[in-house]
């Protein structure tokens, strides 16, 4: 895993998640893992239909990348609850806002260790997973957050972004600075954050996360007021002044997806100015024709330096360490997981939490 190695163009490869939102591996997805070497792939529930092809999937994509030095971000948002990746015969674990509200931290230790057993064995590398918000009764988090206050949250989120990092899963913290504050869900509106008292109330969640040595954090497609137009996901301000120079951290910088609906502009120009803007790792959802239509463009606009190759250089460093302190690797997997006895530990695990938030 050489990043001296690498040339300009291979760099800039690694700074792309690639959000295989389509049924099949493609020969444009090959081309851009084997010819490109793109950093990861991020697994959505199209990719597979059982525990079985899932693991064919992820090893697949490991094979595709055999002759790379640098493995693959395998990534997925396991978040429990709604936001739910494990295949159709694993049973669901029940939401985070159900956990907390048992406020029984043997519970919530128990789903933590069930939910990264599960992940490390089927090959997962990194999880978008814990979301700090704050429950603000915003429709795009709702159950998905650990709690109404900063202290509730960070009682029971951390311990599942330090359970991750200690099975060598990279935790991906999210959303910075926050979208529980909104009343649109972001997917398909821009929203902006008018109440700025709230936004120091809550993102102390995230200060305090960086503070027990948060590996990578997920930056919002919102909007702050006295922050400008564009969103915190591609603002230079909110991510220099607020995450990189006020908060000290310097770990992974992830955008949430470039291709949602609500961001404007085309690609292309999101992907410069997320770069621009001290984002480190790229989500981009796949469309068949990207190769042609959106990366060889944006490969020329790398070699012909009108994308900043300090910045990429920079990035794709990072990734690399990251790659390194995880022991990311192409190594196969075998199967090892019965299915029967995850769930029953599963279910046994949700009636424990129905049973103390009766």
């Amino acid at each position: 895993m050489n990043f001296n190695k690498l040339n300009l163009e291979e760099k800039f490869g690694q700074m792309i998640l690639l959000g295989l939102d389509t049924y099949e591996i493609n020969n444009e997805i090959i081309e851009l893992i084997q010819k490109y070497k793109i950093g990861g792939v991020v697994l959505y529930k199209k990719n597979y239909t059982s525990l079985e092809t899932m693991i064919e999937v992820i090893n697949k994509l490991k094979k595709i990348n055999m002759k790379n030095s640098i493995p693959l971000f395998i990534a997925v948002d396991q978040e429990n609850g709604s936001v739910n990746r494990f295949p159709k015969d694993i049973n669901r674990i029940y939401s985070a806002n159900k956990q907390s509200k048992t406020e029984n931290m043997k519970i919530i230790h128990t789903v933590n260790k069930l939910t990264t057993y599960i992940l490390s064995s089927i090959g997962i590398n990194m999880n978008f997973a814990p979301v700090l918000d704050v429950d603000n009764k915003n429709k795009a988090i709702g159950s998905r957050s650990y709690g109404k206050n900063a202290t509730e949250v960070l009682k029971y989120a951390l311990p599942f972004m330090k359970e991750l990092q200690d099975n060598n899963i990279i935790s991906v913290v999210k959303y910075f600075p926050k979208i529980g504050a909104t009343s649109r869900d972001n997917l398909f509106f821009l929203p902006k954050i008018k109440d700025l008292k709230s936004l120091n109330n809550d993102i102390v969640v995230f200060e305090e996360a960086i503070k027990n040595n948060a590996d990578a954090i997920m930056v919002s497609h919102i909007k702050i007021k006295g922050y400008g137009m564009k969103p915190a996901s591609l603002n230079k301000r909110v991510i220099n002044e607020l995450l990189i120079n006020k908060y000290q951290f310097k770990g992974l910088i992830v955008t949430d997806d470039l291709r949602m609906r609500s961001l404007k502009g085309g690609l292309k120009r999101r992907i410069k100015n997320s770069i621009e803007s001290g984002n480190n790792v790229l989500l981009v959802k796949y469309k068949k024709g990207d190769i042609n239509r959106i990366y060889r463009e944006l490969f020329k606009m790398v070699n012909r330096c009108e994308i900043d190759p300090e910045l990429v250089n920079n990035s794709a460093k990072k990734i690399v360490a990251m790659k390194k302190k995880y022991n990311l690797s192409n190594e196969l997997l075998s199967p090892r997981l019965e299915i029967e006895l995850i769930n029953n530990k599963i279910k046994n695990i949700n009636n424990a939490i129905e049973k103390e938030i009766m």
